[in-house]
C-alpha cells in the first residue's frame, strides 16, 4: 500500500480541545469549555517559556545603532537576548554582555566608539537593550539573536499552536490534565495518570528542542 507523501499534519486549536476532551472522559462538555481549554493552552505556552529556550522562538533582530544613542527598545514579543554583534563594513564583531549592575558601574558612560559591551533590562513589557561605549555614527547594525513569546492562542477553529508539531502529543495531554482538574467528578486516579503522561511526554520534547553540536569547555586559568 501507498504511503500519503505528505508531511503537513497539524491541529488546529479546536482539534487539540477536542483530543484533550476525549482523554478525560466523563461527563459531556460544558458551553463554556472552549474558553476555558484556549485560557489553558495560553498558561501552558507560558509556562514552556519559563522551562528553556524554545529553538522555534530564535531569530534574529538588525538594529541600526543611533550616534550617542544607549537604548534600543527591542519590542514586546522579546523575552531574551542569546547573543550579539556589530556589523561594520560588512565585518562583524562579538559584544560581551553585561549585567545591569555593571552597566551601572561604568564611570563613563558618554565615553563614544564602537559598541563592545551591551546589557538588557527585562521589564515587563519590553526588553531594553543598553551599549557602551555610545555609538560613534548611525550606521553601524547590531544583529541581536533574540528569543521571543509564543503567539496567542485566542480561536478555536482554523488556527494553530504557535508550535512545532512534534509538540503537540504534549500540548494535548498537558491540555486534558489541566480541563481534568477543572472539570468535577473526574477520578483522581485519571488526574494523575494524565500528569504523569504529560510530564513524560514534555521532557521528551523539551530533549529533542536542542542544537545538535559539540560543546566544548575551556578552563580559564589566573596566575596569581
Amino acid at each position: 500500500m501507498a504511503t500519503s507523501g505528505t508531511y503537513n499534519f497539524n491541529l488546529d486549536i479546536d482539534e487539540v480541545i477536542q483530543e484533550a476532551t476525549e482523554m478525560i472522559g466523563g461527563e459531556t462538555t460544558l458551553g463554556h469549555e472552549p474558553k476555558s481549554a484556549r485560557r489553558s493552552i495560553n498558561l501552558i505556552l507560558t509556562d514552556w517559556q519559563n522551562k528553556g529556550v524554545n529553538l522555534w522562538t530564535v531569530g534574529t533582530t538588525a538594529v541600526t545603532v543611533a550616534a550617542s544613542t544607549s537604548t534600543y527598545v527591542l519590542g514586546a514579543s522579546t523575552i531574551d537576548v542569546l547573543e550579539a554583534v556589530i556589523e561594520r563594513n560588512n565585518s562583524s564583531t562579538q559584544l560581551s554582555r553585561i549585567s545591569m549592575e555593571e552597566y551601572l558601574l561604568i564611570p563613563n558612560k558618554t565615553q563614544s566608539g564602537r559598541p563592545n559591551q551591551y546589557a538588557i533590562r527585562r521589564s515587563r513589557d519590553t526588553a531594553n537593550v543598553f551599549v557602551w561605549p555610545l555609538p560613534e555614527n548611525s550606521t553601524d547594525i547590531i544583529h541581536f539573536e533574540k528569543f521571543r513569546y509564543l503567539e496567542d492562542v485566542d480561536k478555536s477553529a482554523i488556527q494553530t499552536a504557535d508550535v512545532p508539531r512534534r509538540f503537540l502529543p504534549c500540548l494535548t495531554v498537558g491540555l486534558a490534565y489541566q480541563l481534568s482538574i477543572k472539570r468535577p467528578n473526574v477520578p483522581v486516579e485519571r488526574i494523575a495518570l494524565l500528569k504523569a503522561d504529560y510530564t513524560e511526554r514534555l521532557k521528551d520534547a523539551m530533549s529533542e528542542d536542542r542544537e545538535r553540536t559539540s560543546l566544548f569547555f575551556r578552563p580559564r586559568l589566573n596566575r596569581a
